[in-house]
């Protein structure tokens, strides 16, 4: 797409990832490409590493602070790691990158979980804070691919998403897809407030809607790229690479209230550009 719609998905790249996490990851899986490591056991072996930092920050205490922090930052460069590892080996797969979503929920959930038995004190507004991350993350799943897809090949990805995974379903039946198909459904509620279950999608039927040309893309991109900059800052990494800065740094107790509430506008905020620049496009 030249030099303005093809980079709709770098556009809403997440800070952290780009300046951080991804670099690091790139080197971890210069290394990794030639040993017989495979991507799901760097998932897997991310998972891990979630729960143990989860664990560390149950006990609440200044080392095992730091030690949770420095464990959740080393699961969201895994997080990364798999799927670059993945490309690296020519072993990227549907059932690879769904494993991935999944695992890395439990994995956060996990961490999460250890900060409330910490923090007892602290319950209420760290379940308001894993709300929002898991609001956060569903949204900007959602984002990159409705908007990215758009953009980038000038269809609703969605909805062929949806399509796409009941007709895999129907040639494989698998848990991790049904949990899949009706977390797109999820998206679709909060953003198109549409449900449908699974015996209701007939697959094949596409939408009539001719898929936007080139320069239609390009135009959409220019309209919305004030939107896509806003969802950068809404993804699920940043919140949680916070998380692991504020425990390392001893101030994690002080930051939760205002992390918290400056979370919940910043969200807010992103929603309303959101419908606004939807409807322009």
């Amino acid at each position: 797409m030249g030099d303005t719609s093809g980079h709709a998905l770098e556009d809403m790249m997440e800070p952290v990832n780009r300046y951080i996490q991804d670099p690091i990851a790139q080197r971890i899986v210069g290394f990794l490409k030639n040993t017989a490591v495979t991507p799901n056991q760097v998932t897997y072996f991310s998972v891990l590493t979630g729960f143990a930092s989860g664990y560390a920050f149950s006990f609440a205490s200044p080392v095992s602070l730091i030690l949770g922090g420095f464990l959740l930052e080393a699961t969201l460069v895994l997080d990364c790691v798999d799927g670059q590892l993945a490309r690296a080996k020519g072993m990227t797969s549907e059932w690879g990158r769904l494993i991935d979503g999944i695992a890395g929920y439990f994995a956060y959930l996990a961490v999460v979980w250890g900060l409330i038995i910490g923090f007892p004190e602290h319950e209420q507004v760290l379940k308001t804070i894993i709300g929002l991350i898991i609001l956060k993350a569903i949204s900007y799943d959602y984002c990159k691919q409705s908007l990215g897809t758009l953009i980038l090949q000038g269809y609703d990805g969605m909805e062929r998403e949806v399509q796409d995974t009941c007709q895999r379903l129907e040639k494989q039946k698998s848990w991790v897809l049904v949990l899949y198909f009706y977390y797109l459904q999820v998206q679709q509620l909060f953003f198109r407030g549409q449900w449908s279950f699974l015996n209701q999608i007939k697959t094949g039927d596409r939408d009539n809607q001719l898929d936007l040309t080139f320069e239609q893309r390009k135009a959409c991109h220019e309209k919305i790229k004030i939107l896509l900059a806003l969802w950068r800052w809404n993804g699920l990494d940043l919140p949680l690479f916070l998380l692991a800065l504020f425990a390392i740094l001893g101030v994690l107790s002080a930051s939760l209230i205002p992390f918290a509430g400056i979370m919940a506008a910043q969200y807010i905020v992103t929603l309303l550009a959101h419908h606004y620049f939807v409807r322009r496009i």
